[in-house]
């Protein structure tokens, strides 16, 4: 079952870069005991690698991830962002893409991690459904839609 309620969230937050909200993210699900203190270093590695931002519109976001090891429990981990923080683009790394949304993906096992990352693509593909998400004034109002959103379980 994936992990994701109001102490995997931080609202309007300002971050002063990527790696920054990286490791702000992966400390709300290692607090949680859902990955190791290493998956932060591991996310951030991997995105300089291999980059996750995405050119969405009417805003661009970024879904930060690493491989299992770090993983003990597949969670999912969301930041708003006051002001957007640059990530290079998935499509063309040479492209720099200042994302208004992270979110951070922890998956226990590569199936699962497509299972979510599909579900996640359904949002990103509506302009109307990031907006709502962005908009959000409370992080249990933004849990609560996410959750629905997700069609993830509500007994969390």
């Amino acid at each position: 079952m994936l992990l994701f309620d109001n102490d995997c969230v931080a609202l309007n937050v300002k971050v002063e870069n990527s790696k920054d909200v990286i490791f702000l993210l992966s400390g709300l699900l290692e607090k949680k005991g859902a990955v190791s203190a290493k998956y932060g270093e591991a996310a951030h590695k991997r995105e300089q690698s291999f980059p996750t931002g995405l050119p969405t519109k009417p805003f661009y976001i970024a879904f930060p991830h690493a491989d299992c090891e770090e993983v003990h429990q597949s969670a999912l981990a969301v930041a708003t962002l006051a002001e957007p923080v640059i990530f290079k683009s998935m499509e063309d790394p040479d492209i720099e893409l200042p994302a208004h949304i992270v979110i951070l993906l922890a998956n226990g096992s590569p199936d699962e991690q497509v299972k979510v990352l599909r579900q996640l693509a359904m949002i990103f593909g509506e302009p109307q459904k990031l907006t709502e998400l962005r908009d959000h004034k409370t992080i249990s109002d933004l849990v609560a839609w996410m959750r629905k959103e997700l069609k993830l379980e509500t007994n969390q």
